[in-house]
């Protein structure tokens, strides 16, 4: 009867033992489990960014370049009625569009310095946030190591007072 209720009392503890182990296996990979998906919304949500800011970006380059072609076309129209001595009331000053065209040029130029910048930006807030999921996942594992721990440190003790009973039990240590 003794071993019985000796081999009992170990199941017992051993089998608690186990199913904490898999409830805190299955927390951990929960808890991992929604950290990666928060990473692909993430990941997702930069590739949206970077998108987003291209095509941005080649709409105003767009647009830049379609006012310097009318401008274009609108001095070049100016030239062609100064060289017929047409009468050019109305039609600008050959200098003003020179400037003018010049002016968008410079802007068309600049954007290529605000797309770079606007795309280092967004990977900087992406790497920060990369590296903020990196801490939290290295917290979790540290998290659930500990736990682990102290399972196993409350079997050993379980496992220590069951041989502490079993020897009472018996009336000393077997030889």
């Amino acid at each position: 009867m003794i071993d019985t209720a000796r081999q009992r009392r170990a199941q017992q503890v051993e089998a608690k033992y186990a199913a904490d182990l898999r409830r805190l296996r299955q927390a951990k990979e929960d808890d991992l489990q929604e950290l990666n998906e928060r990473f692909k919304v993430l990941k997702n949500a930069y590739n949206m960014e970077r998108i987003r800011i291209k095509e941005d970006f080649e709409l105003r380059r767009l647009n830049l370049k379609t006012q310097i072609e009318c401008l274009r076309d609108q001095r070049a129209n100016l030239r062609h009625a100064l060289s017929i001595d047409a009468d050019t009331t109305g039609m600008g000053d050959l200098d003003d569009f020179t400037m003018r065209i010049n002016n968008l040029q410079v802007e068309l130029i600049g954007i290529d310095g605000r797309r770079y910048a606007a795309l280092n930006g967004a990977e900087a807030k992406y790497n920060n946030r990369c590296k903020e999921i990196a801490e939290e996942r290295r917290a979790i594992n540290k998290h659930y190591i500990n736990e682990a721990e102290r399972l196993h440190d409350a079997y050993l003790q379980h496992v220590e007072q069951n041989r502490q009973q079993r020897e009472s039990e018996e009336g000393g240590e077997a030889v």
